[in-house]
This record gives C-alpha cells, structure tokens and sequence, in this order.
C-alpha cells in the first residue's frame, strides 16, 4: 500500500462523498419513486394497504418520530408524519441501493 492510498483510506470526507453520490444517484431516485408509488396507491385504494410491506421500515421510523414529536414536544398530530415518511422513505431507498451494489459486487464471480 502507497503512501497515497493509505492517505485516501483514512480521508474522513471519503465517506462524506460516498454518501453524498449515493444520494444524488439516479437509481436511489427510481428506487425512492417505486417506494413513493407503493405507498400512494396503498393509501388511495387503487390496490390493498398491504402492499405497503414494501415501504414498512419507512412506515415504523415515521410513526415512531412522530408519536415522539406528539408525545415528548407537544407537535400537532401528523405534523411531522409526511415529512419524516419522505425523510426515512428516501433513507431507505438509499439503503436498498447501497445493499444490491455490496451483493453485485460480492455476488459477480460466483457461479463462474
């Protein structure tokens, strides 16, 4: 290992911009549209609310931040609901994108 890569390994803003990139890449947007989609035709009925399984880790962060918004700081009921769905909701899609990298990556030569 060179000099300049163990310099690049301990760069505290690598991951900063890995963040960063993983957030503005377009396949989080399409993945964060699909989640977005399930969720609205689950709540206007077009297809049953238990396609909403697909967004539940969105759905259990955003129920749990705003009963503590309700509970602890006196927020309106649902004040802060939609905005943390889309939060956590986005979170997610960032998280589904970064697992199906890390298995192509891990996953490509086996089978070979």
């Amino acid at each position: 290992m060179t000099l300049t890569s163990r310099r690049a390994a301990r760069d505290p803003r690598r991951l900063a911009r890995g963040f960063a990139r993983l957030a503005t890449d377009r396949a989080t947007v399409a993945v964060f549209a699909v989640l977005a989609a399930a969720w609205a035709v689950g709540f206007f009925g077009v297809l049953p609310k238990e396609i909403w399984v697909v967004d539940f880790p969105a759905l259990v962060a955003a129920f749990f931040f705003d009963t503590l918004a309700a509970n602890e700081f006196g927020v309106r009921e649902t004040a802060t609901f939609y905005p943390a769905l889309a939060v956590f909701g986005y979170l997610q899609a960032m998280l589904v994108v970064a697992v199906v990298r890390v298995l192509r990556t891990r996953l490509a030569g086996v089978g070979e």
